[in-house]
């Protein structure tokens, strides 16, 4: 039986498959403390805008448009009036980026799961990702690594 951190990866992995961005497809999904789904994003271009002209999704434009699926799960959550305050969040990639930890520390959210090994290599990508290490070690976000065999 699997046990609940697997279960919430694996509907991230689910989530992540809405990505119509043809390189990387991440996944969110944000828990409440009584395991029960407050909200889920992925990485995707912001509601209304249209997400089928090529030239937006060749690197680097698709920067400028694609959002990230951190903070598409804490756009949507706040969307329909649901609190992220001590909620945890499921991703299906390494260290958020800076500014999703920005996000994710200012929504409340008090641990997340990422996984070992993921996200992007670029140096700018791992500076990123040092200072997300040390925004969550400062505002008190647990960071929890999983490594699921897929």
């Amino acid at each position: 039986m699997m046990d609940w951190v697997e279960y919430f990866y694996n509907i991230a992995e689910e989530v992540k498959k809405k990505s119509k961005d043809k390189n990387t497809q991440i996944g969110a999904v944000i828990v409440g403390k009584d395991k029960e789904i407050v909200s889920t994003g992925y990485n995707s271009f912001p509601r209304g805008i249209e997400d089928n002209l090529t030239e937006r999704q060749e690197k680097p434009e698709k920067y400028f448009w694609f959002e990230h699926a951190e903070r598409n799960a804490i756009y949507n959550a706040a969307r329909i009036g649901v609190s992220t305050k001590d909620c945890t969040m499921y991703l299906t990639c390494g260290i958020p980026c800076a500014d999703c930890a920005r996000g994710i520390i200012n929504a409340g959210i008090i641990k997340i799961y990422v996984m070992e090994g993921g996200g992007a290599q670029s140096q700018k990508w791992l500076d990123s990702g040092d200072r997300s290490r040390q925004m969550f070690k400062e505002a008190g976000v647990q960071i929890e690594w999983y490594n699921f065999k897929k």
